[in-house]
């Protein structure tokens, strides 16, 4: 009985063949197949890994951006809101700012921006901190209008303050791309004492 069920079992594997093994032969690879084949993943992978170094940096930039953009939003409000509660304007220069507190004329609140370490730095009498407002900042300016919104030098006729600055970080060892510029203009009391 056995074996009438192996030989029926070949005589469906002669009439129903699983595969046609007849033109088939066997053989390995050549040294030109495994050569192009190297070549061929080795370009696939160069150009992946270029892929994500662009990507990385891409996106090192765009979290610089961010996180200047976030800075330099809090520094803007953070000048507006103490400028506005100021005083008068006592002295002045492109990088430099002097008010006086709110009827006081001993107490000062006083803005610096330093070209060769690119900050902004804020500090009030009576206080022994030095606040840093903004750090890696190429430029800034401050510049003073009257009322009519004209430019002018005199510390008297001055209502409004104008400041804009640029910011820009180094991405691995170079300067970047990514930069921030921030510009307002800050109406102020400057009532005299």
């Amino acid at each position: 009985m056995k074996l009438n069920r192996s030989l029926r079992t070949d005589q469906k594997l002669k009439r129903y063949p699983l595969a046609d093994t007849s033109g088939l032969k066997i053989r390995g690879t050549t040294l030109v197949e495994l050569m192009v084949a190297i070549a061929v993943g080795s370009v696939i992978l160069g150009v992946t890994v270029i892929a994500s170094m662009t990507t990385a940096l891409w996106f090192a930039a765009l979290v610089n951006y961010v996180d200047m953009d976030a800075k330099s939003r809090n520094a803007l409000d953070q000048m507006s809101l103490k400028i506005r509660q100021a005083g008068a304007l006592t002295e002045f220069s492109p990088t430099h700012l002097k008010f006086t507190a709110l009827g006081q004329t001993n107490s000062f609140l006083v803005y610096d921006w330093d070209a060769a370490t690119g900050s902004l730095t804020e500090w009030k009498t009576g206080d022994t901190t030095t606040n840093t407002l903004l750090t890696d900042c190429d430029q800034l300016a401050f510049s003073l209008y009257n009322s009519s919104l004209t430019a002018t030098t005199n510390l008297s006729q001055s209502k409004g303050l104008s400041v804009n600055w640029k910011c820009s970080r180094t991405i691995r060892g170079r300067k970047s791309t990514t930069e921030d510029m921030q510009q307002a203009v800050i109406v102020m009391r400057n009532k005299a004492i």
